[in-house]
């Protein structure tokens, strides 16, 4: 029987092995293997929800049934991973360089979602003209200029990542309403730094048959670097993923009507001071528009909501202190023909803590916890193991464990 997620890892193995020989064989050529290996033991907790027969916001489906309470432990390693990078110098200042990352499962030893290469991968040329990176999947401009101090060097995929409350909305289960993703097939431009400012743009082919722009995503930013100081602007554009129809209930829903289109845009400000006390506090803030056009009337037209995230880490010796607290407006909403929408209830709240104790350059424990509070309407979701919340329910999630860094 073939077993799709040993051949990844075999294959994983195999470049391990092979790609320093290629190095030696080629001058002027350099490889590096590296990754993160971040195993956590978590416990969860889902309790509340909304109760039958409440008055929820037009855009969700109500609760038919009274939704029941659940807690469970797990072992999770979302945050771990496994590259190979390398660079070919040119002459004249220029490069070829390349990078091929993948998530790893260091619970179960299985690839992410049998994906060999799932996370930033491409291959590129620098110079003093900036840097052209074309390939697979990378963060887009938006996602990578934003939410700077994370929790001990995690930016997102973890249950205290902030883009769990300030990139999604609150209703429905599919990503297309995020703008916090790695989309593949991306072409990515980031000019040379200038008196502590840089440009970047990045656009990802959706490649949908029979259109030359549904699914595309278009990535923009800039950023100034100066000492203590970091502020960056990023905005993003997704083109026919329909992030609103993607998660309303099908009453309402233009995924299936010909001639309908989705243009969903989000803008995000961030913010970071980092104090000569081993101290950093940093802002964000997001404003996203899902809107169609096209529907049928009574259809889902537009969604508009703010949500903003504080953030600060400290350092003590050996220690290092973090914590976070995110918060998303209700927003308000439209319909086709101007028929009454409400986002009564879509809002919510995370707020997460964090300690980690450093054992080496490179290896550390860590502790972790985070308590999510949707609104009566809304469900949004940072769970990995534990069940996703239902509408209006409350996740709190505690994890211990170590990480290595090779």
């Amino acid at each position: 029987m073939h077993h799709p997620h040993k051949t990844t890892l075999a294959a994983v193995a195999m470049l391990a092995c092979a790609l320093p020989l290629a190095a030696q064989a080629q001058d002027g050529s350099t490889v590096q293997i590296y990754g993160k290996l971040y195993p956590e033991i978590v416990s969860y907790r889902e309790s509340g929800g909304t109760a039958p027969g409440t008055q929820v916001s037009t855009l969700v489906k109500a609760p038919t049934a009274a939704q029941t309470s659940v807690s469970g432990t797990a072992m999770e390693s979302s945050n771990s991973y496994i590259g190979f990078r390398g660079a070919e110098d040119l002459g004249g200042g220029m490069k070829a360089i390349f990078q091929l990352e993948g998530a790893i499962g260091v619970d179960d030893g299985t690839s992410k979602g049998g994906v060999l290469f799932n996370r930033d991968t491409f291959v590129g040329l620098s110079g003093g003209f900036g840097t052209l990176k074309l390939g697979g999947r990378m963060d887009t401009v938006y996602k990578s200029l934003a939410d700077q101090i994370g929790f001990f060097g995690i930016g997102t995929g973890n249950f205290v990542s902030g883009s769990n409350i300030i990139a999604q909305g609150g209703f429905g289960s599919s990503n297309n309403e995020r703008f916090h993703e790695r989309p593949s097939n991306t072409v990515l431009y980031a000019s040379p730094e200038y008196a502590g400012f840089q440009g970047l743009a990045g656009y990802s082919l959706g490649e949908v048959v029979g259109s030359a722009s549904k699914g595309n995503i278009a990535s923009v930013g800039g950023k100034y670097q100066s000492g203590p100081l970091y502020l960056a602007l990023g905005y993003e554009e997704h083109i026919g993923l329909f992030g609103g129809s993607s998660n309303v209930s099908t009453a309402l829903s233009n995924l299936t009507t010909a001639g309908a289109n989705s243009n969903d845009t989000s803008t995000r400000l961030t913010a970071q001071y980092a104090f000569n006390t081993g101290t950093r506090i940093e802002g964000d803030y997001a404003r996203t528009k899902l809107s169609e056009t096209g529907g049928l009337i009574g259809h889902f037209q537009e969604y508009r909501h703010n949500s903003w995230l504080l953030s600060a880490d400290q350092e003590l010796g050996a220690w290092t202190l973090a914590t976070s607290y995110g918060r998303s407006a209700s927003g308000s909403c439209a319909l086709v023909g101007g028929a009454a929408c409400s986002t009564s209830g879509l809002d919510a709240s995370m707020l997460s803590f964090g300690a980690s104790y450093t054992l080496s350059k490179r290896a550390r424990l860590f502790a972790l916890y985070s308590n999510l509070l949707n609104g009566y309407s809304a469900d949004f979701n940072n769970a990995s193991t534990a069940p996703a919340p239902g509408v209006g329910q409350s996740l709190r999630q505690l994890a211990t464990g170590i990480s290595l860094r090779f």
